[in-house]
């Protein structure tokens, strides 16, 4: 097991969602990766320490997903003052979206819970190293999954439709280890997470939670789950643009 997808298996490990043999293998992968370790301790310090606050106690699933998204904030060096201050506040933010998501309706048509999904664009967007394989070329970012998931996914660069290819990453969705391509619009990002799907192509249904517009599809063989802060008109063209290309790659 290489480090990025030792990295992507951290929160899962700390939360129990991991097999037995997964468990095993992280473990053992964690001798060769000291990044790894340091994350997994500053998670479980950042538990530690949730669960000290004189709080009512929230509801164990949402409680775990916050706590989740602020290992992954806690996990990241933050060097200036004013980053700290960013930081903080996309933490507030992050409770605020949760909490929210959690009362007012969290799961989007396929069953995939949609607070998974933003959870997925938020550590793209506030990151400063939003992909593992940083490359608009398909055929180095492509290969580069091979090995550390158990799909081929579709990678097509749409840069003539406007949302330019910056890469991929993994991540964990439904408790399983996703492929995520991530896309640019200007200045904004459009996380893409996607996995095979035994149904036939849907059109794209797209909505807006928070803020963020999100848009769930299948096409080719693949459920396609898109999330962004665009405007939804922008969203739905590319899940257009994306369909278009995977029909013209065949």
């Amino acid at each position: 097991m290489d480090c990025p997808t030792c990295e992507a298996m951290v929160d899962a490990y700390l939360d129990g969602e991991l097999s037995a043999s997964d468990s095993a293998a992280f473990e053992r992968a964690l001798e060769a990766c000291p990044d790894c370790r340091k994350r997994l301790e500053a998670g479980r310090a950042m538990s530690g320490l949730l669960r000290e606050l004189p709080l009512e106690p929230a509801p164990d699933l949402l409680r775990a997903r916050v706590e989740r998204e602020l290992r992954a904030i806690a996990g990241r060096p933050i060097a200036r003052t004013r980053e700290r201050l960013r930081w903080s506040a996309m933490a507030a933010s992050l409770i605020v979206a949760l909490g929210i998501g959690w009362l007012g309706g969290n799961v989007v048509g396929t069953g995939v819970g949609s607070d998974e999904l933003v959870s997925t664009y938020l550590r793209v967007a506030g990151s400063e190293h939003a992909v593992d394989v940083a490359s608009s070329d398909r055929h180095t970012v492509k290969p580069w999954f091979a090995g550390r998931i158990d799909y081929a996914p579709p990678v097509l660069d749409l840069t003539s439709d406007g949302f330019p290819l910056e890469g991929g990453r993994l991540d964990v969705v439904g408790g399983r280890k996703v492929s995520v391509l991530v896309y640019r619009r200007n200045q904004h990002k459009v996380a893409l997470s996607l996995w095979p799907s035994l149904g036939g192509n849907s059109a794209a249904k797209v909505t807006q939670r928070d803020g963020f517009a999100l848009a769930e599809w299948r096409h080719a063989g693949f459920e396609m789950h898109a999330v962004s802060d665009l405007a939804p008109a922008e969203m739905a063209a590319f899940a257009a643009a994306l369909d278009r290309a995977i029909d013209a790659d065949r």
